[in-house]
C-alpha cells in the first residue's frame, strides 16, 4: 500500500473511533437511564441491582463491569441530572441568552419537554443525600452553584438571601410537581417569575 493510502487509512479509523462514542460509555448510559426510572418509580432502596439490571436488559453480574456500586451510580446520574438541566436552560434560552425567566422555565415549565422522572430523580437524590456525606456535600456545592448562577442573572445582582429564597422555591415547586405534576403544572413557572419580580424589586 503506497504511503499516501497509508496515511489516508489511519486518518480514516482515527475518525471513525473519535465520532462515535464507544460500546461502553453506550452501556453505562443505558444503565443510568435503568436507574433512573427504577429510583424514581421505586426510590433508592427499591433500585437493586437485580431491578437496575432487569430494566437495562442486562444479567446483574455485568452491572459491576460498567459501576462499581449504587454510590457510584447515584454520583453519576447527579452529574446526568445536572447536565440535562443546563441542556434545558440553553434550549429555553432566547436570543438575549439566559434570562432569570428562562431560567425559571428550564426548572419548572411544564410541557412537551418536561421531565418527571428527572423531577422525581431529584427528590430521590435529596432524600439519599441525608443518609450518605458524601451525595450530601456534592448537593450542597451543587445548590451554591446555582444560588450565585440566579444572583448573576439579574442587574443589580440579586443578593445571596434572594437568590436562595428563589432556588427554595423551585426546590419545593419539584417536590410537588414530582408527586402531582398536572396541579403543578398551571402555577409553578409562572409563581416562579412573580417571586423573582418581587425580590427583583426589594
Amino acid at each position: 500500500m503506497p504511503p499516501e493510502d497509508i496515511v489516508g487509512f489511519i486518518n480514516w479509523v482515527y475518525n471513525q473511533s473519535m465520532g462515535r462514542k464507544s460500546l461502553r460509555h453506550l452501556r453505562r448510559q443505558e444503565i443510568l437511564e435503568a436507574f433512573a426510572k427504577v429510583l424514581a418509580n421505586h426510590g433508592y432502596a427499591g433500585a437493586t441491582t437485580v431491578a437496575v439490571a432487569e430494566a437495562a436488559g442486562l444479567a446483574p453480574g455485568l452491572l459491576h463491569h460498567h459501576f462499581a456500586s449504587k454510590q457510584e451510580m447515584l454520583a453519576e446520574l447527579m452529574k446526568s441530572l445536572i447536565g440535562g438541566f443546563h441542556q434545558r436552560v440553553a434550549h429555553f434560552a432566547g436570543p438575549s441568552g439566559v434570562t432569570l425567566e428562562t431560567y425559571i422555565d428550564a426548572a419548572l415549565k411544564l410541557g412537551q419537554n418536561a421531565d418527571t422522572i428527572a423531577a422525581k430523580c431529584w427528590v430521590g437524590l435529596f432524600a439519599e443525600a441525608l443518609r450518605d456525606p458524601s451525595l450530601y456535600a456534592q448537593i450542597k456545592r451543587h445548590l451554591e452553584a446555582e444560588v450565585d448562577t440566579v444572583s448573576g442573572l439579574t442587574k443589580p445582582r440579586l443578593s445571596e438571601h434572594d437568590a436562595s429564597a428563589l432556588i427554595a422555591y423551585i426546590l419545593g415547586a419539584l417536590v410537588f410537581g414530582a408527586f402531582a405534576p398536572r396541579k403543578a403544572q398551571g402555577f409553578a413557572a409562572p409563581g416562579g417569575k412573580a417571586l423573582a419580580a418581587v425580590l427583583s424589586r426589594s
